[in-house]
């Protein structure tokens, strides 16, 4: 048996482990996409009757996580300038202090998109 074929067993088991992480990051995104429904139905009506007094857009979807699959997690993104931001957040926390520990919810400001001048 050349060095070759030694080397090649190598590429198989971590082609293994590849196939299991590949499927455990769908498993648990799909996991934590079910978190963020059950979260929406708790967090929505509340969030839009927020929107009527503050300036903002939101989404709740799962983060992703660069590959470390126990940093994909609920968040909810929000575009707005950072002061309205930190405000629906804080609001946010305070009312539903259980709901945002338990479902492990975590809280991404979205940039506003520059306006394009034309």
């Amino acid at each position: 048996m050349g060095e070759c074929g030694m080397v090649g067993k190598y590429s198989k088991m971590w082609f293994k482990v590849h196939e299991i992480i590949s499927k455990a990051q769908k498993d648990i995104y799909n996991v934590v996409e079910d978190i963020c429904r059950l979260v929406s139905a708790d967090l929505v009506p509340y969030l839009e009757e927020l929107r009527k007094v503050r300036d903002f857009t939101y989404v709740i979807e799962p983060r992703q996580g660069d590959g470390d699959i126990l940093k994909c997690v609920p968040c909810l993104f929000i575009d707005a300038e950072p002061s309205v931001f930190e405000m629906v957040k804080a609001e946010v926390m305070s009312r539903f202090s259980e709901v945002v520990s338990e479902s492990r919810l975590v809280f991404e400001r979205k940039p506003a998109q520059p306006k394009i001048e034309g």
